[in-house]
């Protein structure tokens, strides 16, 4: 189950996130979440270890780690975005979205993941398109299951329809816009990862209304239901999609080779103007700190890797 994320999370790999950024140090998962108030279960410490290739976990710098998680485990979101401005401004935009990435797969938590989604989106970046769509099916996903522990049931559709509405429309726009496979790829995605990160999962996000305190059913009065629910959701994500965009949205064509042309013998060449080469090392604005780009992969692919 754990191999599967290093596919399922295609994250903050590109190269036009790197400019003034200045690059985190690595270490042990409990190094990453060290003087704050996030323990890690066994199933976190190992998601971690596996996402980034053993103990290479990004260490967001103090105070601003143990201040985000702080807001974070008290859900006091606007909290949460007035320090990550703060860590912004001091360490660039790839460390927030670090932190988001990291407590994410640690806890899978409702609120980081629309959070993330969000961000990833607002980056404009391509190549985190998917990724915005996939984070965006899994808060879905989260707000049916674990919406069940919800004393309140209004308070759960007030979540789903919050996701479908204006707050969500940069990434409602790319779900619009993506090809059916990739959106297919990514619902069945976000699926596996709401199964795989349930166990750690204590988010109450989506009963909440407001700054309110949420009201919560016991454990064994709801988990049964969120069971059920969770085997329902391909049914359940696949009439969410239809509802988004009723008309399918094919995959953009691979532009055609070129007619060859017959060799015509050159007269002399014309002198070309001189050009100064931008002087990058190595890869250029490569990021060296965070894990490899994950190669591009086809829906058939993923779905055979996450049945092994």
């Amino acid at each position: 189950m754990r191999a599967t994320l290093v596919l399922l999370l295609m994250l903050c790999c590109h190269a036009g996130l790197a400019r003034a950024q200045t690059p985190l140090d690595v270490g042990a998962p409990e190094s990453a979440f060290a003087g704050g108030p996030i323990h890690l279960s066994k199933n976190a410490i190992g998601v971690l270890r596996q996402h980034y290739g053993g103990d290479k976990v990004p260490l967001v710098p103090q105070p601003f780690r143990a201040r985000l998680d702080t807001a974070m485990v008290g859900f006091d979101w606007p909290r949460v975005e007035a320090v990550k401005k703060e860590l912004v401004a001091a360490r660039g935009i790839v460390a927030a979205l670090m932190w988001e990435q990291t407590r994410f797969l640690a806890t899978g938590s409702l609120g980081v993941a629309e959070m993330h989604a969000l961000d990833v989106a607002a980056t404009g970046s391509t190549g985190l398109s998917e990724t915005a769509v996939m984070l965006w099916f899994y808060a879905n996903a989260v707000t049916m299951t674990d919406g069940h522990k919800c004393v309140d049931e209004a308070a759960k559709d007030a979540h789903l329809d919050r996701l479908r509405g204006p707050a969500f429309e940069p990434v409602t726009r790319i779900v619009r816009t993506i090809s059916d496979d990739r959106l297919v790829a990514m619902r069945d995605l976000a699926i596996r990862l709401e199964t795989v990160l349930a166990a750690d999962r204590t988010d109450d996000t989506m009963c909440r209304v407001g700054s309110a305190k949420a009201e919560i059913k016991p454990d064994a009065a709801w988990k049964p239901d969120a069971s059920l629910t969770r085997g329902m959701l391909p049914r359940h994500l696949a009439a969410l999609a239809s509802v988004m965009r009723p008309r399918p949205v094919a995959r953009p064509e691979s532009p055609r080779p070129e007619p060859v042309r017959p060799v015509v013998a050159a007269g002399p060449r014309k002198p070309e103007p001189a050009t100064v080469e931008p002087l990058f090392p190595g890869s250029g604005l490569a990021l060296p700190f965070f894990p490899e780009p994950v190669p591009p992969t086809s829906a058939p692919e993923l779905l055979i890797q996450m049945s092994h």
